[in-house]
């Protein structure tokens, strides 16, 4: 028996699970895009289904409840006595940590209890005596330059009050100085801290240790880091770690990590972080991740996938969100989340090529494979407003096919933005009529095609190297976007119907 890596494709970061009964429920980071912190559920960890988002609404990711800039980083995802809880970090500044529960992880949760504004990836644990613990990492660098500990305190869940906050990890950390991520768990006797080190980047490793109580001190185990592929420079998948050990119902043991897929010999990957899982043994008391016991995963995995539960058949409408679509900032009052990926009526709002700060005219999906078509047919673009696709990092890597009207003509003009440099290519198009748009993606390069009345014309092509995480430094993926941008104050709508999303050779010409 074999199953397939990613188990979550596309950008979905800093994987927390937790089973409760026969089913496994997942939360992933979603930074500066809403609906927030995106819940997964499963029977058997490796087919996953959205089922809802953690946040909705400002009072639920802003301190003061208005609408505002957000940063949604690593949630943790706990369950007792039928109810969720949620404890996230909103990194804007100003504002910190807050806690969100739930009885029904498919509707919707709390407003945020706001815990404290130090730190990041905070953590939650429940002992068999009935104490919450608060594990967080700290952000306080030490005079020597490294960063600072993880820290932990109890916590009233109630109210949201801390108890005494002390220092857990040694100054060194288990494996380097960099430790984060922290979750706490007991097993046979031992309550064990696992956390990633190394940050996110090609060092990432996950490293464990363990102690008779949940305060430490904690002995590193004695092969660590039990999970990383930074010793495996060809190995497609790369960047492993922020890992989350789940017991599935069958006995056996797995961790879900995120990764990244690069291709082959290359430093640049596309994807974003997406959802990896590996087979755990437990060998003396001590987590031994891979198939093969080296602490490594791959695409094909030679294991037995957990035994499948029975699980809860979750009835979830059929949404916009729980399609994967997002937006930037809150999505605009006049979309109807109802529409089906065909066509949709897209309000038209601020550019997001141009930072804006709120609410924008686009809705983005995480490109899910290298070699993939992205396709839409633009039937109509308002006065004043232009419209159509994109390959979107953020607001400095972005490549964007649109529709434009110019001297009672047309144009197709294709820009790239990568840092502070701007390009823009365009093609004349007629005067009237619908306008075919499509983005032929592949590991190296994307390549952006206009069609009208059945003829082609391939605009110009974007290295794919140039859109990836590491050229934009930040922990990001690249996402197939619909643009509608104009007058965010008027009344108009882009008329937009997506004709292609699916795998496959492109079939434009490539030339990086």
């Amino acid at each position: 028996m074999t199953y397939q890596n990613p188990v979550i494709k596309g950008t979905a970061p800093d994987p927390s699970a937790v089973r409760v009964g026969e089913d496994y429920y997942l939360a992933s980071s979603t930074f500066d895009l809403l609906p927030g912190i995106t819940i997964r559920h499963s029977t058997d960890l490796v087919t996953w289904r959205i089922v809802g988002h953690a946040v909705s609404r400002p009072a639920q990711y802003r301190r003061d409840g208005e609408p505002g800039p957000v940063v949604l980083f690593a949630p943790t995802l706990r369950h007792h006595d039928g109810v969720f809880y949620l404890a996230c970090t909103n990194a804007v500044g100003g504002q910190g940590n807050f806690v969100l529960r739930t009885t029904d992880v498919t509707g919707e949760w709390s407003d945020a209890l706001w815990i404290d504004s130090d730190g990041f990836d905070p953590s939650l644990f429940r002992d068999d005596d009935g104490t919450w613990y608060y594990t967080r990492r700290n952000l306080q660098f030490r005079p020597d330059g490294n960063l600072g500990p993880i820290v932990q305190a109890t916590i009233d869940l109630a109210t949201g009050v801390l108890g005494e906050m002390r220092d857990i990890t040694p100054p060194h950390g288990f494996a380097s100085n960099d430790i984060e991520g922290p979750h706490l768990f007991a097993r046979d006797g031992w309550y064990y801290l696992s956390s990633a080190e190394g940050g996110s980047w090609a060092g990432h490793m996950q490293t464990i240790a363990r102690s008779r109580s949940p305060w430490g001190p904690f002995e590193a185990a004695p092969t660590t880091p039990w999970l990383t592929h930074r010793h495996l420079v060809a190995n497609r998948v790369q960047n492993l770690g922020h890992a989350e050990l789940v017991e599935a119902t069958d006995g056996s043991w797995w961790a879900l990590a995120l990764g990244t897929r690069h291709p082959r010999m290359a430093r640049h990957h596309n994807l974003g972080r997406e959802t990896f899982l590996t087979p755990v043994r437990w060998v003396d008391g001590w987590p031994v991740a891979g198939e093969r016991g080296d602490g490594t995963t791959s695409l094909v995995v030679d294991a037995d996938p957990p035994v499948r539960g029975r699980g809860i058949d979750h009835v979830v409408a059929d949404t916009l969100w729980t399609r994967g679509w997002k937006t930037i900032g809150a999505a605009p009052a006049r979309l109807d989340p109802l529409d089906t990926d065909a066509r949709i009526e897209l309000p038209c709002g601020p550019d997001p090529r141009t930072r804006p700060v709120g609410a924008c005219g686009a809705l983005l999906r995480a490109q899910t494979e290298d070699d993939q078509r992205f396709s839409a047919t633009v039937a109509n673009v308002p006065a004043g407003a232009v419209a159509g696709i994109a390959a979107f990092t953020d607001a400095s890597h972005v490549a964007s096919l649109t529709v434009e009207k110019v001297d009672g003509g047309r144009v197709a003009v294709l820009t790239r933005t990568v840092d502070d440099v701007t390009s823009r290519t365009h093609v004349p198009l007629p005067a009237a009529g619908e306008v075919g748009l499509r983005i032929d993606g592949h590991e190296t390069s994307y390549a952006f095609v206009a069609v009208t009345d059945g003829s082609e014309t391939v605009v110009g092509h974007c290295s794919a190297r140039l859109l990836s995480a590491e050229t934009a430094q930040w922990f990001v993926g690249v996402h197939w976007a619909l643009l509608a941008v104009g007058d965010d104050g008027s009344t108009t709508f882009a008329d937009v119907q997506i004709t292609d999303l699916a795998p496959g050779a492109p079939a434009s010409p490539v030339p990086f």
